[in-house]
């Protein structure tokens, strides 16, 4: 008799949830898209501006010298123009680097603020249970063509953005869920900006708070407590103040008058008459400009959430919008102005691009108009990786071509090898000098030129072509020997030509 028998079944054991996985990649999918725009082949090219020469320069000399209290440039002269926090960070990289500051060193702390500020977009977001808000929020400010271009620059615009960011965004949750920790996070981040960039930090964060404020006052429950008013100008005074009071001193007051007169009032007043001046009006175009590809969305989302109430129920996008409105418009004050300048409003636009296109979103009721979004959304994104390829691997090559000096600066150490000082005269190139390195000279009298080649021995002068034939007739006891010019040194035509001579 055949017995009939049930089929056995093989316990499986149960795959990890697709959902979740899915979920979990989405989530960060901005940061390792902006992790890649930020740090791929972030050390491939030579340094460019002065700035990222000048952040190289001392920090190398805080590592070689380990005198980590004022900036001081490999020519002896102290850097006054910016606080030392930036410069810091490069030298604690350079150090984990072995010692040395190379190009990748000296954009990793920009780089790495830039990355942080999208992790913080997107971290307070979803904390807020704002998925769609948070990823698009997040890619927007990680693609924003400036944002992505200048995290990929030694300057300390990205890393104010991110410590502005930070300020902010804590006092946002300690007004909204009042505990002091939140406000002594805000002061902490607002002190460190302060190291960044000096009082203009605080010309940033503060009327952005306190407009945030005012209209919170109409539309939720947030206030600041006494407490925290009053702790917060304590604790950014006792994280900035001892070093500013430090370096006064230790410069005889020099810093005050550099740094506070002449880089921070005479810049705002336009009083400088090697800064230029513009127009109050000029952040706007230059915002819609360096935000894109997210401009268009970005002013006809902010439309939408006016005319259809969306503002008013929605805490973040209104703190994001007035955030980034105001600090646009205490900068529109000054009269010197640089498109970097406007960064740290670029994080709050994004969270207010966010807050508006999830609720657009959520708002549209034919799938096919949610279909078209994304589609336009994910083809601005892939219009901004197209982009990069082309400035990475074909314009920053072009605009390298005009500034190179590591050929010429090799050419000059041939003949005047360390530790044989090399005077820069009449000129002034930090990248020049970066490479070079140690001893170098930068000076500008025809005495004190007269006075150095006075000394015997040959002498090795750097200058521009057109002030040999005066440097001939001043200093006529001398012979100079044209060894090298930049010129021949560069695959394109320098933007300021210079020459190398040896004084015999």
């Amino acid at each position: 008799m055949s017995v009939a028998t049930a089929p056995v079944r093989v316990a499986v054991p149960r795959s990890p949830d697709r959902a979740a996985a899915v979920r979990l990649l989405v989530s960060w999918a901005p940061c390792l898209l902006a992790a890649l725009l930020f740090f791929a082949q972030l050390g491939h090219r030579d340094l460019f501006s002065s700035h990222e020469a000048r952040a190289a320069q001392n920090a190398q000399r805080m590592l070689d010298t380990g005198e980590w209290g004022v900036p001081v440039l490999f020519d002896g002269r102290a850097d006054l123009q910016k606080p030392p926090l930036y410069y810091w960070a490069v030298a604690a990289v350079g150090w984990v680097n072995g010692g040395e500051v190379s190009e990748w060193v000296v954009r990793f702390p920009a780089a790495l603020a830039g990355l942080v500020c999208v992790l913080i977009v997107s971290a307070a977001l979803r904390s807020e249970g704002r998925s769609t808000a948070a990823f698009v929020a997040a890619v927007a400010l990680g693609t924003a063509n400036h944002f992505t271009g200048i995290s990929r620059t030694a300057r300390i615009d990205v890393p104010l953005a991110c410590a502005v960011l930070a300020s902010l965004l804590a006092f946002y949750r300690g007004c909204r869920a009042a505990p002091l920790a939140w406000h002594a996070l805000s002061a902490v981040a607002a002190g460190l900006a302060v190291l960044l960039k000096g009082p203009v930090a605080l010309a940033l964060i503060g009327p952005a708070a306190v407009a945030w404020l005012l209209v919170e006052r109409r539309c939720s429950a947030a206030r600041l407590p006494l407490l925290s008013a009053l702790l917060g100008p304590v604790v950014v005074f006792a994280v900035a103040a001892p070093w500013f009071l430090w370096v006064n001193a230790a410069t005889d007051g020099e810093f005050f008058r550099v740094f506070f007169w002449h880089h921070t009032v005479a810049r705002y007043a336009g009083t400088s008459p090697q800064l230029a001046t513009h127009p109050w009006w000029y952040y706007a175009p230059r915002f819609a400009i360096d935000f894109l590809p997210w401009t268009p969305a970005l002013a006809a989302l902010a439309v939408w959430s006016v005319r259809s109430g969306h503002w008013r129920g929605d805490a973040l996008f209104r703190f994001g919008a007035i955030s980034a409105a105001v600090m646009i418009g205490v900068l529109s004050t000054a009269k010197f102005k640089r498109a970097d300048y406007v960064l740290p409003a670029y994080p709050f636009a994004a969270l207010a691009l966010g807050c508006a296109a999830e609720a657009w979103l959520g708002s549209r009721t034919q799938s096919s108009t949610v279909r078209r979004a994304w589609v336009a959304f994910w083809g601005a994104v892939a219009a901004t990786c197209v982009a990069w390829v082309v400035v990475t691997q074909y314009i920053e090559p072009r605009e390298q071509a005009r500034e190179e000096k590591r050929r010429f600066a090799e050419v000059i150490r041939a003949h005047a090898p360390v530790p044989t000082m090399v005077l820069q005269y009449r000129m002034e190139s930090h990248l020049l000098s970066y490479h070079l390195g140690r001893p170098v000279y930068t000076f500008v009298e025809w005495a004190e030129l007269r006075d150095l080649l006075a000394a015997p021995g040959p002498h090795f002068v750097v200058m521009p072509p057109e002030y040999v034939p005066t440097a001939a007739v001043i200093v006529a006891n001398r012979k100079f020997v044209e060894v090298a010019r930049l010129a021949d040194f560069t695959r394109a035509k320098p933007a300021r030509p210079l020459v190398f001579l040896r004084a015999e």
